[in-house]
């Protein structure tokens, strides 16, 4: 399966640092987990083959047919801690080990159709 997948939004876990004083007024540095949300919509075109998921972006914007594309990312589907899901009728969201990736399917028919085809190639989506 292969189409066009806007990606809206890329959650990623980090860490932040804070600086904190106890009552003698002694710093010391606490780590915090968080999660970091990028909001830079990118058109990518996915392409799925068997257990790979390939995220390519289009320097020409589709103005060239001809045109090479650019690999942005390889999602493995053995890897992928839970199966793809649906929200809001056509976001695709899709859980990485590294990032939480949500992608604007063109209709609500082609999100169904990725995430019927993402999910058949995911162990965790079988049991």
């Amino acid at each position: 399966m292969d189409g066009p997948l806007l990606l809206t939004r890329v959650v990623r876990k980090t860490v932040v640092s804070f600086e904190t004083f106890n009552a003698q007024g002694d710093a010391s540095a606490v780590q915090v987990d968080c999660l970091a949300p990028e909001l830079n919509p990118r058109p990518l075109i996915g392409i799925l083959c068997n257990d790979l998921l390939v995220l390519c972006r289009d320097p020409s914007d589709g103005k060239d047919p001809m045109s090479a594309v650019d690999l942005w990312a390889v999602l493995r589907m053995q890897t992928l801690p839970q199966p793809a899901s649906i929200v809001h009728g056509t976001v695709l969201r899709l859980v990485d080990n590294k990032a939480i990736l949500y992608f604007d399917a063109p209709s609500p028919s082609d999100a169904l159709n990725w995430f019927r085809a993402i999910n058949l190639h995911i162990p965790s989506a079988k049991a």
